[in-house]
Formats: structure tokens, sequence, C-alpha cells
């Protein structure tokens, strides 16, 4: 209902903009990419943080690479069977053994790479981040040009150690690969052997077949194997070498091996 006081107080003009006045505003729309974000993390901190939190995890992935004790299971292959003084490892004597050898190993190896491949996610993205944002002219606006090239090295650091481990576990895997594959030669000493220690020649396959959709990293939809460091890599991730196009490369293999 008008309010009866509007002509005796007001003029047509003065309505209008009293009217005007009291119309409710369009709320503002905060989520426009105008309005500034509160909390903003500048690129480097956000980099440092996600190196603490990849060291954080990598924690219990190292205890678990120590726990797992790959070098227990290498074959030696060769000449080098003749000639270690190391004392020799008992394998199983029979089909039973085996299958429960196979099954501990398939076991760890899967625990071993579910839990890479979640430290290979935040690698990725810090080295993604560190490509796009922190070049010669990355500045701070909080922070004096010291401060920011020490964090700069420090991320740098972060980067290479996350290399180093991944590197470790990828060697760690290819043990446990050739583990299994090794176990996967005695298991055919007995098919249509007969007796206790029996096994058909279906389930022999069967056994290979899901333990190559683990080993070839298909299962989780990750090459484990490309984190494995050559020499020169080694060389490169110790003296903290970064050169903006190696990494670049280092990138765009990354995201493919992450599937």
């Amino acid at each position: 209902m008008p309010d009866p006081y509007d002509d005796f107080l007001f003029g047509d003009d003065e309505k209008k903009k009293k009217r005007f006045i009291n119309e409710n505003p369009e709320p503002l729309d905060f989520s426009s990419r105008y309005v500034p974000e509160e909390n903003n993390k500048e690129p480097l901190d956000e980099i440092l943080e996600r190196n603490r939190l990849f060291q954080q995890k990598a924690d219990a992935f190292s205890q678990l690479l120590s726990q797992s004790k790959a070098i227990d299971h290498k074959v030696d292959s060769g000449i080098a069977r003749f000639f270690l003084s190391a004392e020799k490892k008992s394998t199983p004597t029979s089909l039973q053994e085996e299958k429960e050898y196979h099954k501990y190993l398939s076991h760890t190896f899967r625990k071993i790479i579910e839990m890479m491949r979640e430290l290979a996610k935040i690698h990725q993205a810090s080295v993604t981040q560190f490509n796009e944002d922190i070049d010669n002219d990355y500045y701070s606006l909080d922070k004096i040009e010291k401060e920011v090239d020490f964090e700069i090295s420090s991320a740098m650091e972060g980067i290479h150690l996350q290399r180093q481990i991944l590197s470790e576990g990828s060697e760690d895997l290819e043990i446990f690969e050739s583990a299994l594959e090794a176990s996967e030669k005695r298991i055919k000493d007995y098919i249509n052997k007969g007796g206790r220690d029996n096994i058909s020649k279906s389930e022999a396959i069967l056994i290979i077949s899901k333990r190559e959709l683990l080993t070839s990293g298909k299962e989780h939809h990750f090459d484990y194997s490309f984190f494995k460091m050559n020499l020169l890599d080694k060389a490169a991730s110790n003296l903290g070498w970064y050169m903006k196009e190696t990494t670049s490369q280092y990138l765009n293999k990354l995201i493919r091996v992450m599937g």
C-alpha cells in the first residue's frame, strides 16, 4: 500500500528517488575474479608447503621400504651367483611355499606402488608450479630478495629430494618384479607334476597374467620405472642442477607417467 504522506512530503521527482533508494540492491558476487581472495598464498609458499606435505608422507614410505627389505629378494644372475660371499637366501621347496612367497611379493609390491603414486602426484604438482611460476624475475610482496632466493633454493632442494626418494622406490619395485618373475619360473616346474605339488597350466598362466598387470603399472595407471635415475640424473640431483628446458621435458614425461 502506498504511503499516504508521499504526496504531501515529496514531489514526483522526489518520490522516484525514494523508490529507487528503497529498492533492494543485487548482492555482491564475491566469487568474481575481480574480487581478490583472502589469504591468497604466493606460489613459492605453496610449493614449500607442498614439499613439507611430501616429506610428511615420505616418512611412512621410507619406513615401508626399510621393512620390505627388497635387497633380501634380489635375484642374482649370471656369474655373480658363483662368486657371492653372502649367505645364499633359501628358496621355497614346495608349490605351496612358492605360492605363498609369490603372494607376499605381490602384496609388498602393491603397497609400495600405491604409496609411491601418491607421493608422485605431490611431486608432479610441485614441479608443475615451480616451472610455471618461479623464474629469475620472481618477486614477493612480503619478503626481501635474499629471503626469496633462499626459499627458491629450498624449494629446489625439496624437489630434488623427492626425485631421490621416488628413485629408491622405483629400484625396490624393480627388485620385487624380478623376484616375482623368478618365482613364476619355479612355479612352472610344478605344471602337471602330479601329487601334492601339482598346478595346472591354466592356473600358472593366470598367476603370471595378474602379476604382469600389477608390475607393468597398468593396475594403478602408473609407470614407476620412469623414476629410476641413471648416473647423470643422480649427479644432477646431488649437485642441485636446475634447467628450465630440461625440467619442461621432465614434466611432460611425468604427466604421461601419471596416466
